[in-house]
């Protein structure tokens, strides 16, 4: 009985991991002032994201908003009406006097009605610094990042990954989630607040078995 009354702690949502980049290993430029692979040894060189390993700063800006609605209406009717007389399916005179004057009124009628609505909106606002995990073939930059903070006990991870067109960039390095390309952004809480939120156990099961 008691082992059947204990509670389980509830599933804490996975945490995606960073991965580090990977750098190429550098060569020695002999015979030069300045390290090619140095992306800031160059006097002119464009400051923006270029190599593996360079940061570039995310400004999260999104908001999602959407809304569906769907109304059905179908009605179907029918009338079937025979009045039997005469000659009664080739029999004898006697036996359609017997059922001259016989009416048969049949009816049915169906109706159905269904309406549906539903609403989001979600709104993401936030800053993160990501980093350069490769350099594809047209130059786009595929970038990573991961920020957690942890105050009182409570641990908030945010996340973001996704391809960024150099283009896109500013002359400080920053981005707007909305350029980036294949983008997941992920932001989770663990802590007091977070178990609050969630449901007992014994009232997710009464929810899923409720037929209401």
């Amino acid at each position: 009985m008691v082992l059947g009354c204990a509670s389980s702690e509830p599933q804490k949502p996975p945490i995606s991991q960073a991965v580090e980049p990977v750098f190429p290993p550098p060569s020695n430029s002999l015979g030069s002032l300045w390290d090619e692979h140095n992306g800031r040894a160059f006097m002119f060189e464009d400051r923006r994201a270029s190599r593996v390993g360079d940061i570039v700063i995310v400004r999260i800006v999104e908001q999602h908003k959407g809304s569906k609605s769907a109304q059905t209406q179908a009605d179907r009717k029918s009338t079937y009406q025979n009045e039997v007389g005469g000659t009664f399916f080739g029999l004898n005179n006697f036996i359609s006097a017997i059922v001259d004057g016989v009416k048969v009124d049949t009816s049915a009628e169906n109706k159905f009605k269904g309406e549906g609505k539903t609403s989001r909106e979600d709104t993401l606002t936030g800053t993160i610094a990501a980093q350069v995990t490769e350099v594809l073939p047209n130059g786009d930059l595929r970038i990573r990042g991961r920020r957690e903070v942890t105050v009182n006990s409570e641990r908030q991870t945010m996340t973001i990954s996704g391809i960024v067109r150099r283009i896109d960039l500013d002359t400080q390095n920053t981005v707007v989630s909305t350029a980036i390309a294949d983008a997941k952004i992920e932001y989770t809480g663990l802590g007091v607040v977070d178990d609050v939120q969630r449901p007992g156990w014994l009232v997710r099961i009464f929810d899923w078995i409720s037929p209401l």
